[in-house]
């Protein structure tokens, strides 16, 4: 891939900052901020109906806030449109082309409307999706997962170094999904993107995404890199009789923990401040018999749905 001529920006990639939208009586977003600069892939991950394409659509000034701003490289995206688009690719799912064109010709339209006429370039990203050897192929003619990796590289014929990809890998099958999760990381660290990937699939953030933050119900509910949260999120399972009993030391003990008896004689503490020992030895000094005790680490879907109340639509 040719180096990318970065559009003159003055401020970070992109900045979100208040960011709230309203659909009649229903609050779609409330307060959202971002702050992206360093290249990477940072994944947008929520539930159905969490606001991930509503934001999405605001930084690329598809709709407008109710209140909030967007700037991207600096340029506010409404008073300096041109300039803070020129930064942005947007790839939202089911792209549209014209589907009596070829693959090849749709991203030469596609260029002419942007004002560029590289045809090596055309070249070089029609090979980065893997779809040379189908270029001239009628679009009509294209599977799904081809039709998703053409509309990869219409978001690519600017050379944007922001990317915003919503579901990029729905629709596809498993070898399109390896496709696209190897394409993302590349363009990222290998061309110095900013790539932000929407996304409810806790698999596909946890394979790509150097950071991740979690939105539910139109505000952001955790952030950070996939290995910071589960470091962060302990849980203990004890196998324990009394059990009853159990839980009401544990609870006494921890009152901020999550505590839940997982079934039988088993109980699950997640959030605890005192290490394992400690818990043990309460629960013995109390008279519980303590069978098993041990630390895991929450995988990021239990991240998830602890965070978004189980992952229902908003």
């Amino acid at each position: 891939m040719t180096a990318m001529n970065l559009p003159e920006r003055s401020g970070p990639l992109l900045c979100v900052a208040g960011l709230r939208k309203e659909f009649g009586r229903v609050v779609a977003l409330e307060g959202l901020d971002l702050r992206l600069e360093e290249p990477g892939v940072y994944g947008f991950l929520g539930p159905n109906g969490a606001g991930k394409t509503t934001t999405f659509k605001l930084v690329a000034g598809l709709l407008r806030p109710c209140a909030g701003r967007v700037l991207i490289g600096g340029w506010d995206v409404h008073r300096n449109p041109r300039r803070a688009l020129s930064i942005l690719g947007v790839h939202f799912d089911a792209p549209a082309f014209y589907p009596y064109l070829s693959g090849r010709d749709n991203l030469r339209v596609i260029s002419r409307w942007l004002g560029l006429s590289h045809e090596k370039r055309i070249d070089e990203l029609l090979g980065l999706v893997s779809l040379s050897s189908d270029a001239d192929r009628k679009v009509q003619e294209y599977s799904w997962g081809m039709k998703q990796r053409l509309g990869l590289a219409a978001t690519l014929l600017s050379d944007p170094p922001l990317l915003l990809l919503d579901e990029p890998t729905n629709g596809l099958d498993p070898a399109g999904i390896a496709d696209i999760r190897r394409l993302l990381p590349q363009m990222a660290h290998e061309e110095r993107r900013v790539v932000v990937l929407s996304s409810h699939r806790m698999d596909e953030v946890q394979a790509i995404c150097d950071h991740v933050t979690i939105i539910n119900r139109g505000a952001i509910v955790g952030a950070g890199r996939p290995a910071e949260l589960a470091s962060d999120s302990a849980v203990v399972e004890i196998r324990c009789e009394p059990i009853e009993h159990a839980l009401e030391v544990l609870r006494a003990a921890e009152p901020a923990a999550r505590i839940v008896r997982t079934g039988g004689r088993h109980v699950e503490v997640t959030g605890t401040t005192q290490p394992v020992a400690q818990l043990n030895r309460l629960l013995i000094e109390a008279g519980v018999a303590v069978e098993e005790i041990a630390e895991r680490r929450e995988s990021l879907e239990e991240i998830f749905f602890r965070l978004t109340g189980g992952g229902a639509d908003a």
